[in-house]
């Protein structure tokens, strides 16, 4: 979207199946502090591969898979 709201990730289809993307990205339990309690909550945390390695830690709250496109009608391709 080019605000910052959303990150956009394509993987080549040889190289990355449905379980090798998602697994690219860990549960981890984060803190935050309201009112002087701490609340957890579960982000994920990008683990990465060469492809954005620069991304690498970058935490998301929702990851979502959008299937297999052909290079033509690839949704948002940055």
């Amino acid at each position: 979207m080019g605000d910052g709201t959303y990150d956009y990730f394509v993987y080549p289809e040889e190289n990355f199946s449905q379980s090798d993307v998602m697994n690219l990205y860990v549960e981890v339990t984060k803190y935050t502090t309201k009112n002087n309690n701490e609340y957890p909550y579960t982000p994920y945390e990008y683990q990465g591969t060469q492809y954005c390695s620069e991304l690498y830690g970058k935490q998301y709250y929702e990851i979502l898979y959008n299937g297999i496109f052909d290079e033509d009608k690839a949704p948002l391709i940055p």
